[in-house]
């Protein structure tokens, strides 16, 4: 007797490849990007409530604020290395909403603080929710929607941080001037807190996160929401199940074949993240020390200005990840950033309307280069069994190299660097970025998951037959 023909199966990945993107990603996306904005806004709501509490409780600037500045980040790279390994146990949107309910409820209950010592017990809980939320926003994301489409819908999901901080100063310029930094604080934790139950309620969970653990019938229930129309009986459960931790994930990814594509990722994210910030936080009193010597109307506009290019770049930067390779695409978004630099760090003395324009340019490029490039990377670099602890590791090195890299900053700027000294001195950093893309692009390249289709082991097929007696 003939044995029958060999039934095909597809792995999850590939029933998402194949069913492109429909309503429902949208509507997820559109949840975790909102839920991004507001982490961007809690993120940056501080520094529009230091200038009250230095006036109420006497804080000072070098002591009190610079602490919870510091302290802050490395609570947020914390959060992201321990989320990102617990979204790997315990589920993608469990720990996404956890994060998002832990800082919103501390970012209100800041508003109770009767001195400086309890605001900033608040802060540190609320950043280790801040912490969690980007990594495992963007794991949750790049499991959900078609790979070729991951690098492009995580650096547009990037943009909504961008977005969140002009949202944060638009409160704040409403609420404090009437109801004080404390309604600030109130309204600043109950609108993330709104977003993640709906978010808990709509987004599902990863179906690769539960083939990995081996609930296939959750896994399948996911995607016959998510790809409805897609015949579930050839997808495979197997491939990925059979792979079960035997090892802790942090192991895993420090490993081979991960161990250059994870120290390179923790490299990328040191550098983008804290070169970015640094170049926030100093840039109004960069432009109004004696050269340029602006006022301090002009910074801010300089500053607003610079804000809202780095939202539109990221979205740029997503329309060009739809069609173009994400090596390819960050290593010219480098160069052109680092062309930028250059010929700030070249101008000596320029009036306001020439900086205007110079820094806006700056703002599309160094936060496209800077910003959601290592979300793309990292989201792309790891199967799905182990991407929330890639992710989460990669941000954990990020907020380590803000906290290290504001620090350098301050120190350079007290040693006397102005504006155009500081663009000269970002050019170190560009210049590894790029040594470290190049080192990606090879690990990549090794570990078969160089393409945009996403990760070998989630996206081939096979082909099983049944011997017939």
């Amino acid at each position: 007797m003939s044995s029958p023909q060999p039934t095909p199966t597809q792995s999850v990945q590939t029933v998402l490849d194949d069913a492109g993107l429909t309503w429902r990603h949208w509507l997820y996306f559109a949840l975790i990007a909102l839920i991004l904005l507001t982490d961007g806004m809690d993120v940056t709501i501080v520094s529009h409530v230091f200038p009250p509490l230095i006036a109420e409780w006497g804080v000072s600037v070098g002591g009190g604020i610079a602490f919870v500045v510091t302290a802050s980040a490395v609570a947020m790279g914390i959060g992201a290395l321990i989320a990102g390994r617990l979204a790997d146990r315990f589920g993608r949107r469990t720990m996404l909403t956890v994060g998002a309910l832990l800082f919103s409820s501390a970012t209100a209950l800041g508003a109770t603080s009767a001195d400086f010592t309890a605001f900033t017990g608040w802060r540190l809980v609320a950043s280790l929710g801040m912490g969690a939320v980007m990594p495992i926003g963007m794991t949750l994301l790049a499991d959900l929607v078609p790979a070729r489409r991951r690098a492009a819908m995580v650096a547009a999901a990037y943009a909504a941080v961008g977005l969140g901080t002009t949202v944060g100063a638009t409160l704040a310029g409403a609420l404090i001037p009437t109801g004080g930094w404390r309604s600030l604080m109130v309204v600043a934790g109950l609108l993330p807190f709104a977003v993640a139950i709906i978010l808990a309620i709509v987004v599902p969970e990863s179906p690769a996160y539960y083939i990995a653990r081996g609930a296939v019938d959750k896994a399948r229930r996911v995607l016959a929401h998510v790809a409805p129309g897609a015949d579930l009986d050839t997808v495979d459960t197997t491939r990925m199940a059979a792979r079960e931790f035997k090892k802790e994930a942090i192991a895993v990814i420090l490993s081979k074949p991960f161990t250059a594509t994870t120290l390179l990722l923790w490299v990328f994210g040191f550098l983008s993240l804290g070169t970015q910030l640094m170049i926030v936080q100093y840039l109004p009193t960069l432009l109004q020390q004696p050269v340029p010597g602006l006022s301090t109307v002009q910074s801010s506009t300089i500053v607003a200005m610079y804000g809202l290019a780095s939202v539109a770049s990221g979205l740029v930067l997503s329309a060009l990840l739809v069609r173009l390779p994400r090596f390819a695409t960050i290593g010219a978004v480098l160069a052109a950033s680092a062309v930028v630099a250059l010929v700030l760090g070249l101008q000596a003395d320029l009036e306001f309307g020439a900086l205007l324009g110079l820094l806006i340019l700056a703002g599309f490029f160094l936060p496209m280069a800077f910003g959601p490039t290592r979300n793309v990377l990292a989201t792309s670099a790891y199967p799905a069994r182990v991407r929330g602890t890639g992710v989460g590791s990669t941000e954990f090195a990020a907020r380590i190299g803000t906290a290290v890299q504001g620090a350098a900053g301050g120190a350079l700027i007290g040693a006397g660097v102005g504006l155009s000294g500081i663009f000269l001195i970002a050019l170190i950093p560009i210049g590894v970025l790029g040594a470290a893309l190049a080192g990606l692009k090879l690990a990549a390249r090794r570990n078969g998951a160089d393409g945009r289709s996403g990760y070998p082991e989630e996206r081939s097929t096979s082909t099983s037959a049944t011997a017939s007696p």
